[in-house]
């Protein structure tokens, strides 16, 4: 009996054992789940596509990140060579890679069609993943199974490439012109060796050129400020001032406004004369009307001068009478004779007979 009783206790116990043995398993098994599932990024949120064109996609990979402003919002789910060329209907060339990014649904309204999608990375030396520019809001969302152009990161490497070619460049053109370089460094040399020469044996006189040049911007700043109290701060230049107003000001009160009712008058007017002007115009527009225009300025012309010749000849007459040259010069400008001439009136008016009497 004590055998048996001792046999299944001993059963017993190593069940116990195997039991906590595999529970511990489990919840072993259950824990590595876990933590790969935590690690792994898996989640089970519902997810759409959105695929995202890039030249160089830079060091992004498959299972990093996209983010929008910090926070993460999916992953990127595989990253493609398409090919590039060239599309069909807009002429433009296509990307050479294709990332396609499984983003969560919950975050489709806040993505929108002009959103921008550019590559970052987390500080100087983290890893590098897909960020998101939402967009502007009064655009619509962004669809699943849409494409979009990405803004390709900067390419380092091609940078230091490039820099390295430049600098092998130099070296060797460098090494090519040695002679001419060695040229340029010894004449650079003289040059400021001879500058410094010059210094040192015109250091007087540029010592007075620096001088008259202190005192002429001293004597400009007198000569301003001389100006500004003579013909700015000046009361004189006031009084003027308020003169010139107070006469502009009394001559536009002299002068009569002209009334709104009066410039429809003003305007017939005008018409008026511009209409006459056109009739002028239309009437001498003709070749006989201008013929006879031409006759009449030609006899104008010839009247003209006409009395332009004798204009001339009464001023040489009257020069001649001036002078006393001539019958009329003498009897005008020779007083014993205007004398003779008076007394001998006067005698015919006293004795008259002597018209028909000679004595």
């Amino acid at each position: 009996m004590n055998r048996d009783y001792d046999a299944r206790q001993h059963m017993a116990s190593a069940r116990s054992l195997e039991v906590k043995v595999g529970l511990l398993i489990l919840a072993a098994v259950v824990l590595l789940a876990a933590f790969i599932l935590v690690m792994g990024g898996v989640n089970f949120q519902p997810t759409y596509e959105v695929g995202v064109g890039f030249d160089n996609p830079g060091g992004l990979q498959s299972g990093a990140p996209v983010k929008i402003a910090g926070v993460k919002v999916g992953k990127v789910k595989q990253i493609e060579f398409s090919g590039g060329g060239v599309d069909a209907k807009s002429g433009e060339a296509l990307p050479l890679v294709l990332a396609r990014l499984s983003v969560e649904k919950r975050f489709q309204s806040a993505i929108h069609d002009n959103a921008t999608f550019y590559i970052t990375t987390q500080g100087v030396l983290g890893e590098q993943f897909l960020a998101i520019d939402p967009g502007s809001t009064d655009r619509p969302s962004i669809q699943d199974g849409a494409t979009v152009r990405g803004l390709d990161p900067p390419r380092l490497d091609r940078l230091i490439a490039e820099t390295y070619d430049l600098m092998h460049s130099l070296v060797g053109g460098m090494r090519e012109h040695k002679p001419q370089l060695k040229m340029v460094f010894e004449g650079l040399a003289k040059t400021l060796n001879g500058t410094g020469v010059f210094f040192d044996h015109n250091a007087d006189k540029l010592d007075r050129i620096a001088d008259n040049a202190v005192k002429m911007s001293e004597e400009g700043v007198q000569f301003v400020q001389g100006a500004k109290a003579k013909y700015v701060e000046n009361p004189q230049v006031d009084r003027i001032l308020q003169n010139a107003e107070a006469i502009s000001a009394s001559g536009a009160r002299s002068i009569p406004p002209l009334l709104e009712k009066d410039v429809p008058a003003l305007v017939g007017k005008a018409r008026e004369t511009i209409d006459g002007l056109e009739k002028v115009a239309a009437l001498l527009s003709s070749p006989e009307e201008l013929a006879h225009v031409k006759a009449i300025l030609a006899n104008v012309d010839a009247t003209t001068l006409s009395a332009k010749t004798a204009l001339v000849d009464a001023q040489v007459i009257l020069s001649h009478v001036r002078k006393g040259k001539g019958s009329v010069g003498a009897l005008v400008m020779d007083e014993q004779l205007f004398d003779d001439l008076q007394e001998l009136a006067r005698d015919l008016k006293h004795n008259p007979w002597k018209f028909f009497w000679k004595e």
